[in-house]
C-alpha cells in the first residue's frame, strides 16, 4: 500500500469521532508487530489508554541480556499505526541482513489529526502522550537503552512534522529525528481546513512555534551539541520539497548536525523514498 497522503474531507460528524479515536480501530497483530494498549495520564482522563504496534528485533529474544534502542516512527496525517508496515518490513531485512543495529520500533497510533503537538485548546496533549506517556511505556516495559542517544523518532508527512517539533522541543529524550516528507508547509493557510482547525484554531502564530522553523531557531544551541536530523523528500513533490530545501539551509545556517537528501524521481511516496535513498537510510543508525 502506497503511502502517500492525499486531501481527504470530512464531515463534522466523522472529525468529532476522529478528534476521539485514542485506538486504533483494527486491534489485530500485524506482520512482525503486535497490537498493544498503553496508558496515557496526560489526558487527566481516569483510565485513558491509547493503542501501538511493537516490532521486537530477533535478537531480543536470543539474546535476554541486551538493551536495544528504540525507534518511535509516527504515521501521516488521517492514517494509523499500520502504516509502518513497509518501513517494518524494511528495517527487519536490514536488521537480518546486518545492515542495521537491532532496533525496538514502535508505532504508535497518537489520532488520525492533531500533529503530534499539544493543541491550542488543551484538549489533546499529544505531544505530552508521545514524548513523556509513550516513551515512559516502553522503557518500562522493554529492555531498551534509556537515552536520547539511543532513541530516534521518524515520521512521514504529519508525521514528518511531529518528529521534527518531538526531536526539537524535546532533545533531551529524543536525540535523532528523521523527517521523511515532512508536512511543514510555511503558512497555515496552505493545509486544508479540516486538518488543521481543531488542533491550531487558525493561529499563525502558534503554528510558527510548534513548528520546525519557531524550535529550531529557539533550541539551537542545545540542539548543535546533542542532536542529530534527517530531512529526506523526494524530488517529485512539489508541494513540500521547496519548504525541506529552506528547512535544510536554516539547519545549516545554525550548524545543527543534520543529513539531507532530496530521492530523484520519488514523489510524497514513503517506501519509494525510503527505497531511492538505498543503504544509507540504514547506514544513518550504524
Amino acid at each position: 500500500m502506497a503511502q502517500k497522503q492525499h486531501v481527504v474531507s470530512t464531515t463534522p460528524e466523522q472529525m468529532a469521532e476522529i478528534e476521539q479515536q485514542w485506538i486504533d480501530p483494527v486491534r489485530d497483530d500485524q506482520e512482525l508487530t503486535t497490537f498493544e494498549l498503553y496508558p496515557q495520564p496526560s489526558r487527566r482522563t481516569p483510565g485513558a489508554q491509547g493503542s501501538l504496534q511493537l516490532y521486537l528485533p530477533p535478537q531480543y529474544a536470543t539474546e535476554p541480556d541486551r538493551r536495544f534502542p528504540v525507534v518511535y516512527w509516527l504515521h501521516g496525517g488521517f492514517g494509523d499505526s499500520r502504516q509502518g508496515h513497509q518501513m517494518v518490513e524494511r528495517i527487519h531485512a536490514a536488521i537480518t541482513a546486518e545492515r542495521m543495529p537491532p532496533a525496538i520500533v514502535v508505532l504508535p497510533h497518537i489520532l488520525p489529526i492533531g500533529w503530534y503537538v499539544d493543541s491550542k485548546d488543551g484538549a489533546r496533549p499529544l505531544a505530552q502522550i508521545t514524548a513523556f506517556d509513550l516513551v515512559g511505556h516502553i522503557d518500562a516495559t522493554y529492555r531498551t537503552i534509556p537515552t536520547a542517544a539511543a532513541r530516534t523518532v521518524e515520521g512521514f508527512s504529519m508525521g514528518g512534522f511531529g518528529a521534527l517539533h518531538l526531536g526539537l522541543k524535546y532533545p533531551k529524550i529524543f536525540g535523532r529525528v528523521s523527517a521523511v516528507g515532512p508536512a511543514i508547509l510555511r503558512d497555515l493557510k496552505d493545509e486544508p481546513e479540516d486538518r488543521i482547525a481543531n488542533t491550531f484554531f487558525g493561529d499563525q502564530a502558534y503554528y510558527d512555534a510548534l513548528g520546525p522553523w519557531g524550535l529550531v531557531l529557539a533550541n539551537a544551541p542545545e540542539l548543535r551539541v546533542s542532536s542529530r536530523v534527517r530531512l529526506l523528500s523526494g524530488s517529485l513533490d512539489t508541494r513540500l520539497a521547496p519548504t525541506i530545501r529552506d528547512l535544510d539551509r536554516v539547519f545549516t545556517e545554525l550548524g545543527v548536525d543534520h543529513d539531507f537528501h532530496e530521492v530523484p524521481g520519488a514523489d510524497h511516496e514513503y517506501p519509494d523514498i525510503m527505497d531511492g535513498y538505498g543503504d544509507a537510510y540504514y547506514a544513518w543508525w550504524r
